[in-house]
C-alpha cells in the first residue's frame, strides 16, 4: 500500500487518468493480483496492490517506478508525501 497527497496543480481526473494508465504495466508484473485506488476525505490516496509475495511486490516496485510508463504518474504524487508498506493479507474466516 502506498499512501501519498497529489503535487501541486494536479486535478483529481489527470491524476486519475495518469494512474489507469499504469495498470498494464502493474498487471505484466510477476506476482500482480488486484489493484485499487482510493482517495481520503483528508486528501491523502491510496494505491493497494496485491501481490502473491512480497519479493514479487519488491521487484515490481522497482520496474515500475524505473519504466518511463510510469513517469506521469510519479510526477503527479507529491513525493515528500509517500508513505510505502507492505502487509501480509490475511484470510478471514468465512460467513456463517
Amino acid at each position: 500500500m502506498v499512501t501519498f497527497r497529489l503535487a501541486d496543480g494536479v486535478t483529481e481526473a489527470a491524476f486519475r487518468a495518469a494512474a489507469a494508465a499504469t495498470v498494464p504495466l502493474a498487471a505484466r508484473q510477476p506476482g500482480f493480483i488486484a489493484r485499487t485506488l482510493s482517495r481520503g476525505d483528508d486528501g491523502r490516496w491510496t494505491d493497494h496492490v496485491l501481490w502473491a509475495d512480497r519479493a514479487a511486490a519488491e521487484a515490481a516496485a522497482a520496474t515500475v517506478m524505473a519504466d518511463p510508463a510510469a513517469a506521469p504518474f510519479m510526477a503527479a504524487i507529491e513525493m515528500d508525501s509517500v508513505v510505502m508498506r507492505h502487509e501480509t493479507v490475511l484470510p478471514l474466516a468465512p460467513r456463517p
